[in-house]
């Protein structure tokens, strides 16, 4: 995929604090939210809502809170880093693609087929499944910020808008899987920590940094620079 940036971009930690910090945030804020998810489903359910918005987490949480701060958390928390990698994705372009390239590892196929997909289907794929991956790759084909956003929200909107109906028409199980949680938290919670903290040490142990320093991720992006210059 060919892009266009407008001057020289700067790769210093300074220069991507702006990015790197603000997601090494929320990737804490997502771990906890999964560690701790059997405890804060019953006792703080907003919580871990904000703190993880996955598509169970969501179900679970839709019949224990009303629908106005289960929209507003949802959305918010769905959204909150799309606008960093669209604005990651436009100012460092191709660069910042072999950047995640590289950095999924054996999971760059996936990247690649959103790639070729993006090409034919920009629109539909961010309104759908706005993931980090295709918030970057539309932010490096200088898609406009307003569109951008206006489908990205929207498309986030009526997802979160689906899952609210899904959990109304679902609420007496979901309840009972709920009360059968909160009856086992204990347990529970010791089971999904020690499944996240598995993950974070066998992806430091595959080389995949889970948190990286702005100066970190200004190497990378360094070398992911030199290569793309020396093979043109």
């Amino acid at each position: 995929m060919t892009t266009e940036r407008a001057g020289a971009p700067e790769f210093s930690g300074r220069a991507l604090a702006w990015f790197a910090v603000p997601l090494a945030v929320l990737t804490v804020l997502g771990y906890l939210g999964d560690a701790f998810a059997p405890t804060l489903i019953d006792s703080a359910p907003l919580v871990l809502l904000g703190s993880s918005a996955r598509l169970r987490n969501m179900l679970l949480v839709s019949p224990q809170v009303a629908a106005a701060p289960f929209f507003v958390v949802a959305v918010a928390r769905l959204v909150i880093a799309d606008p960093l990698f669209f604005a990651f994705g436009r100012r460092y372009g191709d660069v910042a693609i072999r950047w995640m390239e590289h950095k999924l590892g054996s999971g760059a196929t996936v990247v690649l087929w959103m790639e070729k997909g993006f090409k034919k289907a920009a629109w539909p794929m961010i309104a759908l499944m706005p993931n980090n991956w295709i918030c970057l790759l539309a932010g490096a084909t200088r898609i406009g910020w307003a569109p951008f956003l206006v489908v990205n929200i929207g498309g986030t909107m009526v997802r979160v808008a689906l899952v609210r109906m899904l959990g109304d028409a679902f609420a007496d199980p979901i309840l009972d899987v709920t009360d059968w949680i909160s009856d086992h938290r204990l347990p529970l919670t010791i089971i999904t920590f020690a499944l996240v903290l598995i993950t974070v040490v066998h992806a430091q142990r595959s080389g995949r940094d889970v948190i990286e320093s702005p100066e970190e991720l200004a190497s990378e992006l360094a070398d992911e620079a030199t290569e793309e210059s020396e093979e043109k």
